[in-house]
């Protein structure tokens, strides 16, 4: 069978062990980017979005790695595609079993945009978290994302106005929050903004808020399974709709009988690991940070872990990159390069 690195949905709030850096496997991507380099972005780590709120984050500074890579064509300025990676982390880069980033954003860079990969796991000492969501939170990749867009607004080869993200499961969890004007406003400049987020299979029961401020200026188009028994599609239209009820704008599509990690190339198949909560009530963040509970630390969340609501296996998979490459590429030429 094959090993299969995918999103297990989040854990509400978390304690993550500090770990040693590991050293970022995105190097491994020169191999397809023959003029691409690494490169080091300045970051923080939170456990929520209270600490990101107070201001606690600025205590957990670190640094994360990229990959990054321009068009052999031209001085600039570009614009950016950035690939955010799921829970199996920065390796599916350059997996043989997901060739799908790769295909699509060597197809664009011939076009005039260069592309990043994110690696927001090894900095902080892993390379998976599909096993243990503990290990790196969601909001710390939220971090990672805005930090990244303030990277690209210091670089003269960057048109700061046309960058783009995306991702699947969990870096589809980020694709969407990119469009967050609460986390924009506290961390980087109130000027920058994703012009185009493209999030696929992402889990919208957490994380998020139910409340949503969307930036008005990112055009968000998100991508789901109908048939994806992992992380709801039901769930993400409802998240979507109360983001377009308050401004944003985003076009969601749900596919026919596609499923979780539709772009994977194999068929999908059935997996008995991921965590399943579908019959868990959301925990969608109220606006002052908190989850509909008086206790926002890890004792709650901790003991919400052990709820008998979660149960085990989903499909992974779907071999439909093939399908999805044209609309992909049309979205990102659309808003990036007019």
């Amino acid at each position: 069978m094959k090993k299969i690195f995918i999103i297990i949905i989040s854990l509400l709030i978390v304690n993550p062990a500090f770990a040693a850096p590991l050293k970022s496997p995105l190097d491994k991507l020169l191999k397809y980017f023959k003029n691409g380099e690494m490169i080091k972005i300045q970051s923080y780590t939170a456990k929520n979005f209270i600490e990101i709120k107070d201001g606690t984050y600025k205590k957990s500074p670190i640094e994360i790695d990229a990959f990054i890579s321009y068009p052999k064509k031209g001085d600039g300025p570009f614009p950016v595609l950035v690939f955010a990676h799921a829970s199996g982390g920065p390796l599916l880069f350059t997996d043989e079993w997901f060739k799908f980033n790769r295909q699509v954003a060597k197809l664009l860079q011939k076009k005039g945009i260069a592309v990043m990969f994110l690696d927001n796991f090894a900095p902080r000492g892993t390379y998976t978290t599909y096993a243990n969501q503990q290990k790196v939170t969601h909001w710390s990749t939220y971090i990672d994302a805005f930090k990244a867009l303030e990277y690209l607004s210091k670089q003269p080869k960057v048109n700061i106005k046309k960058i783009g993200i995306t991702g699947w499961s969990r870096g589809g969890m980020i694709s969407t929050m990119v469009a967050e004007k609460r986390l924009r406003d506290i961390l980087v400049s109130k000027d920058l903004y994703f012009a185009a987020a493209q999030p696929r299979s992402p889990d919208c029961t957490t994380n998020m808020f139910r409340n949503p401020q969307p930036i008005k200026e990112t055009k968000t188009w998100m991508v789901l399974g109908g048939a994806d028994d992992y992380t709801l599609a039901e769930d993400c239209v409802e998240q979507g709709e109360r983001i377009k009820a308050n401004g944003g704008d985003i076009e969601i599509t749900v596919k026919k009988g596609w499923g979780h990690g539709f772009t994977a190339n194999y068929e999908a198949e059935y997996e008995g690991d991921p965590m399943i909560f579908h019959n868990c009530p959301d925990s969608l963040m109220e606006d002052d940070g908190t989850y509909g509970t008086s206790d926002p630390n890890y004792k709650w969340a901790k003991e919400w872990w052990n709820d008998p609501c979660i149960t085990r296996g989903a499909h992974i998979g779907g071999n439909k990159g093939a399908k999805f490459k044209g609309p992909f590429l049309k979205f990102f030429k659309e808003n990036l390069l007019n």
